[in-house]
């Protein structure tokens, strides 16, 4: 019996560390849910990351800055018709929790049901800066301090008060999000004082500073700060607005990936620390779905004129079934049979480019030859009829010039 008892506590421990080890509420495929709440403009780098067949994006306008352009009303609308109605269709659908720029009176009464997604079931949460974050300054305020989501954060608000450059300082290179991106101090694009913008925050007991910046007066405060929560989720604050890495400038070669990177962290998983091939994954990956998007409006263009596209719809599907092949590679991070992987891909899609600029090419000529009969039969009919009128005189009889007599 007790043999059988000591048997039985060892399966239920070892069950328990298989789901403690298991991403939290992971999408059945295996893909990062992500909802980001804030401004849509100001969204990138995560509204490149669609691209990315690892993550799910999904996006809820909640900034009220007057540089929008949009009503309250209109705000307020998009974020009815865009949350998620309850905790439970929260976490089933996201994994991350993503709130840039948002504005506290848009968010509105969702906050205590993202803050519920957090603690009770075990989302990540990832707040950065932004006029609109934090302390909230200027025209956005007000605060996320005293809300059940800024109990969360690892920070403590400085309300009202935005500082407009700083120096970034790395505090803890070999942490594993840090390590996972080449931080080249001295590269101009990251040197950017503007690109480090920031909201001042001070830090809660037991919260890890694994950055700060120094602005120009030569005070430090903190910028990129973490905890773990009871359940095992991660909290992050970036004190910093992260779409600054892909603005103001030449984007940072490196800002989709540490936006990829920092989802990936805050959703309790290994952060890949090949930053190299990584990239070389990423990028492929982007530059792919772009040149597809491209050939699928070309070809609507070619159908548009009444050019027979079947072909090369049917040659789109094998290149999306090659691509499909892809994604569990890049899932399990084989990232070097991923990177051959797409080589083949491009390939075939390469071949399907050419074959689409000859169609748009046959289309056209077409086009051009109908159009010039059309021209060159109307120019000739119009000049056979300005020389019949004008010009064979002899078609119209003389006509002498004649004068009233005058009978007297």
């Amino acid at each position: 019996m007790l043999k059988f008892l000591k048997t039985a506590v060892f399966i239920c421990s070892i069950i328990l560390l298989l789901i403690a080890l298991k991403p939290a509420f992971s999408l059945e495929d295996g893909r990062i849910g992500v909802i980001y709440i804030g401004c849509i403009a100001r969204s990138p780098p995560f509204r490149n990351m669609r691209s990315d067949p690892l993550f799910s994006m999904s996006f809820v306008q909640a900034t009220l800055r007057d540089w929008a352009g949009m009503p309250v009303e209109d705000v307020h609308r998009l974020v009815r018709m865009y949350m998620p109605r309850t905790v439970s269709a929260l976490s089933e659908s996201y994994d991350v929790i993503v709130i840039a720029n948002a504005n506290l009176l848009a968010v509105g009464p969702h906050v205590e049901k993202l803050a519920r997604g957090v603690e009770d079931e075990g989302m990540g949460l990832l707040m950065s800066g932004g006029w609109e974050s934090f302390g909230g300054t200027g025209t956005a305020e007000p605060a996320w301090g005293e809300t059940a989501i800024g109990k969360l954060l690892p920070t403590n608000d400085v309300v009202g008060i935005w500082d407009e450059s700083g120096r970034l300082v790395i505090d803890k290179p070999d942490h594993e999000l840090l390590s996972s991106i080449p931080w080249n101090l001295k590269d101009p694009d990251l040197a950017n004082p503007i690109r480090w913008h920031h909201n001042p925050v001070t830090l809660k007991p037991g919260a890890e500073q694994l950055a700060h910046v120094v602005n120009k007066f030569g005070v430090k405060h903190p910028l990129m700060v973490t905890w773990e929560r009871g359940m095992g989720q991660r909290v992050f604050a970036l004190t910093s607005e992260i779409h600054a890495l892909c603005w103001y400038g030449s984007p940072w070669e490196y800002c989709v990936d540490f936006g990829g990177n920092l989802v990936i962290y805050v959703d309790c998983r290994p952060v890949p620390q090949d930053f190299v091939l990584l990239h070389a994954v990423r990028s492929k990956m982007s530059e792919i779905d772009t040149r597809r998007s491209l050939l699928l409006s070309l070809l609507d263009f070619c159908e548009s004129f009444g050019a027979n596209t079947d072909r090369m719809l049917r040659k789109c599907a094998e290149i999306d079934g090659e691509i499909a092949k892809c994604v569990p590679q890049y899932l399990d991070l084989k990232l070097e049979e991923t990177l051959d992987s797409y080589q083949v891909v491009e390939e075939m899609l390469l071949e399907a480019e050419d074959e689409a600029v000859s169609l748009k090419n046959r289309t056209l000529f077409w086009i051009y030859t109908i159009e010039w009969l059309a021209v060159t039969g109307v120019l000739m009919f119009s000049s056979f009829i300005l020389w019949t009128t004008m010009i064979r005189r002899r078609l119209y009889r003389d006509v002498k010039t004649t004068r009233f007599d005058d009978p007297s």
